[in-house]
């Protein structure tokens, strides 16, 4: 009898060592961690070329990424791609910021952004050449006049009289300023001149809106301009300096106005000289 009860005994222990056993390998395996291999970093770089200098708004991209899942392009305007080598059209000349992103599998990420400067090649953009508009050749008006009058030593008459040592200032700017010329005849503009006043830089316009019209009554909006594009100096380069604005269109308007809505800081508004010039070639 005793022997049948050590005999029991044994087999339970044995019985208790492998289910122990068992146990503690299952936990084992539980509590492994499995390390995860690290992907190689993404790199990138890329260029650009006009594949067809006659269509200087298409822009050929020519990226050469590695270690990459995926891939962001953004032009600068508002326009994206996911293509490795993407072909891009700008609607209009001017400087773009490009930037690219690749990313890898485990979310590392690597950039490169560069500026581009798109512009027409058959185009001197520091003049304004043959196709310059004398805007005192037709009739020129504004709704808030200078207080000692359109002919006075700061009036609005000395915005188009082709000195840009004149100027015209408006103590009374309220953010609806309106410049408007009307051409004899209807033109089609797709550039014109702004030259900065001679002191006082909180008073450059910053924020305006040139409008083209063809019967002075409805006007449609042709060029934005959000940001003060003089240095914010009283003194220097940056006083009486004349900036040239291309911008795109197609339709000859009789009436052309400039519709000024923010000065820097200022309650007083200047500008020494506009133009308007016909539709480059």
């Amino acid at each position: 009898m005793k022997n049948n009860i050590k005999k029991l005994f044994s087999v339970f222990s044995l019985l208790l060592l492998i289910v122990l056993l068992t146990v503690k390998c299952k936990k084992d395996e539980a509590v492994e961690i499995i390390q995860e291999i690290e992907e190689p970093k993404p790199v990138v770089a890329f260029d650009y070329a006009l594949p067809d200098p006659t269509k200087f708004l298409e822009v050929k991209f020519n990226a050469t990424p590695q270690n990459y899942k995926s891939l962001l392009w953004q032009f600068g305007d508002d326009s994206t791609s996911v293509e490795v080598s993407p072909k891009h059209v700008y609607r209009f000349p001017g400087k773009y910021h490009v930037v690219l992103t690749a990313r890898n599998g485990q979310g590392y990420t690597a950039v490169k952004e560069i500026d581009i400067t798109v512009v027409d090649p058959t185009i001197n953009y520091s003049i304004c050449g043959e196709n310059y508009i004398q805007t005192i050749g037709g009739i020129f008006s504004v709704n808030l006049e200078a207080g000692a009058g359109p002919d006075s030593g700061e009036g609005s008459k000395k915005l188009v009289d082709g000195d840009t040592k004149t100027k015209f200032l408006q103590a009374g700017f309220d953010g609806t300023q309106r410049c408007t010329f009307e051409l004899r005849t209807p033109q089609v503009v797709g550039a014109y001149t702004l030259t900065s006043g001679n002191d006082a830089a909180d008073r450059d316009p910053k924020y305006w809106i040139l409008q083209g019209s063809t019967d002075g009554i409805q006007y449609r909006d042709l060029h934005t301009v959000t940001s003060c594009p003089w240095e914010n100096t009283n003194t220097g380069t940056s006083r009486n300096q004349t900036k040239l604005f291309h911008f795109d269109n197609y339709v000859a308007y009789k009436f052309y106005r400039l519709y000024i809505k923010q000065t820097r800081s200022a309650r007083v508004f200047q500008l020494s000289e506009w133009t308007i010039n016909k539709k480059q070639p």
